[in-house]
């Protein structure tokens, strides 16, 4: 298993298995030329099953990686007080739309860029829950009620047993590969 093909398991495994719309991960910039062939070769295979890869930024020696299920993002990108906001951000007025992706990718990463940081709009993009999102911002934070891969304010319970599905995946492909299964091959796109 190469250095890409793990932190995709570790980091993505959720996307990859259809359970999660996106997942973001980096890489050291100094690993980016060793695995540029393999992301590309990937993104070309993982594309005939709707899962897009896409270098979102560069940031301290690290390129940022977001692995998404285009159908799945743009679905949720149309939820009206979702799309409505992001439009407020400047975000494309077609946003979630299949033409508009690249734009609203692009200001995604122009807006990553000019923060330094992530803006706390990407827990869209990442398919939180939008409550989550709102809150989040609302809160600056804080007066959360649990931390997984997100910080929860709303429901707890559920929130908690998608934390554990995620886990799951990422366990269960993770042995899989590790059994000497592909990637590609465990998601019919070999």
């Amino acid at each position: 298993m190469s250095d890409f093909e793990a932190e995709l398991i570790h980091h993505a495994a959720p996307t990859l298995l259809g359970r999660k719309q996106s997942n973001l991960f980096s890489l050291p910039l100094s690993l980016l030329p060793k695995c540029k062939e393999e992301i590309a070769l990937y993104g070309k295979k993982l594309a005939e099953k709707g899962i897009c890869i896409v270098y979102l930024y560069s940031f301290k020696n690290r390129v940022f990686i977001m692995v998404y299920r285009q159908n799945a993002m743009m679905r949720y990108l149309r939820v009206p007080h979702v799309r409505d906001y992001l439009i407020s951000l400047g975000y494309p007025a077609r946003i979630g739309k299949k033409d508009a992706m690249t734009q609203t990718l692009a200001h995604l990463r122009k807006r990553m860029q000019a923060d330094g940081d992530f803006p706390h709009e990407i827990g869209f993009f990442l398919g939180y829950p939008p409550a989550d999102v709102f809150a989040f911002m609302r809160e600056k934070g804080q007066n959360y009620k649990c931390v997984g891969f997100w910080k929860v304010y709303g429901d707890e319970k559920r929130a908690l047993r998608i934390f554990q599905c995620y886990r799951d995946c990422r366990d269960q492909m993770m042995e899989q590969v590790t059994a000497g299964s592909s990637i590609l091959s465990l998601l019919g796109a070999a």
